[in-house]
């Protein structure tokens, strides 16, 4: 009561500033009848109410919209801006309240979203580094895989196979595992073999310089392959051995002619002796010495000594010599040296001419 009380007194108080300041205006405003201290302090009342609702963005309602029955004073008029102006602050406020409310939950739903986001992306670059780890250790895996197997193969065995083991790492001990039991194999097959190695592989005949050795030796599970193997071996050695001799001879040739600084004369002349080493190799060698051996693990292993007539190559090489347009215009050079009629001399005694 004291408090609408004191509040009706600070209103009056306004009202009659404003009176005050506006003078005769006033009067004329409020009608030519002078409105009594009860009817300004109402009066002032209602304008607060009303300047508030419309602050707060509300329309006030007319004293006719606040009739309820038969006709309303001042006062009920007063009570129904007052509870307007209530009930639009209680709105403000919840609608305020409600949009805090939205702003919080807004904010903790994008806190939320970001760490739902960091934490996937967090997810994400742990399976992508997981991946990247298992990717790597698959790689090493398939590497000792390969690296194993290219031991084995290169020990004349051949791997097990994968399918027989339920895991990489099962496999991988298995491999090295055989690789183990092939070197323990391979160290008493060698024990065997050099009881057996024949001594007239180990100190073959040198040679002439009409006469050329080589030898060779090979192990296959076929009796036939490791003796071809062999043969295979031994003639690759000759070739490499035949081939020297005759650079040397054709070289001592060259130099006696005067012609070693022609290098396109030089060049036919290795291209020949290139075509006669290969050619005279394999067809003009026959097998000297021979000796096949059974090993521990069923397999042969094969010793070939083959020998050589090297006059044969000589005769090639300078019937060739004599045949070549890129020889001809210094073949009369090449012929009158001492190193050519050598070569002559070793033919003429291997074809008894």
């Amino acid at each position: 009561m004291l408090k609408n009380i004191l509040k009706s007194l600070t209103l009056l108080t306004l009202f009659f500033m404003l009176t005050a300041q506006q003078g005769c205006q006033t009067t004329s405003s409020l009608g030519e009848k002078k409105l009594s201290p009860k009817e300004q302090v109402k009066q002032s009342m209602i304008l607060e109410s009303k300047t508030e609702i419309e602050k707060l963005g509300g329309t006030p309602i007319t004293e006719d919209e606040a009739k309820y029955k038969g006709k309303l004073g001042k006062d009920k008029y007063i009570q129904a801006l007052e509870k307007q102006l209530a009930e639009l602050k209680a709105q403000k406020e919840k609608e305020a309240a409600e949009a805090k409310a939205k702003e919080e939950k807004e904010k903790a739903d994008a806190k939320a979203k970001e760490e739902k986001e960091k934490a996937e992306a967090k997810k994400k670059e742990e399976e992508a580094k997981k991946k990247a780890e298992k990717a790597k250790k698959e790689k090493d895996r398939a590497a000792a895989i390969q690296a194993v197997k290219k031991e084995i193969l290169f020990l004349g065995e051949t791997p097990m196979p994968e399918y027989e083991f339920t895991s990489e790492d099962k496999y991988i001990a298995a491999l090295r595992k055989q690789i183990d039991e092939i070197k323990k194999l391979k160290e008493e097959e060698e024990l065997k073999i050099n009881a057996e190695i024949p001594d007239w592989y180990q100190n073959f005949p040198q040679g002439s310089e009409t006469i050329m050795y080589a030898r060779g030796s090979a192990i296959s599970a076929d009796l036939d392959n490791s003796e071809l193997v062999a043969i295979e071996n031994a003639i690759l050695k000759l070739a490499s051995q035949l081939k020297n001799r005759i650079n040397q001879k054709m070289d001592k040739v060259i130099k006696e002619a005067g012609v070693d600084a022609d290098l396109t004369l030089k060049t036919e002349i290795q291209r020949i002796s290139t075509i006669v080493v290969k050619e005279a190799s394999v067809t003009g060698y026959k097998v000297y010495k021979t000796k096949m051996a059974p090993l521990a693990n069923g397999k042969y292993r094969t010793f070939i000594l083959i020998e050589f007539p090297v006059s044969l190559a000589y005769k090639q090489q300078l019937k060739t010599l004599e045949q070549s347009t890129s020889v001809s215009a210094d073949i009369e050079k090449i012929k009158n040296t001492e190193a050519f009629k050598e070569l002559e001399q070793y033919v003429s005694e291997f074809t008894g001419a």
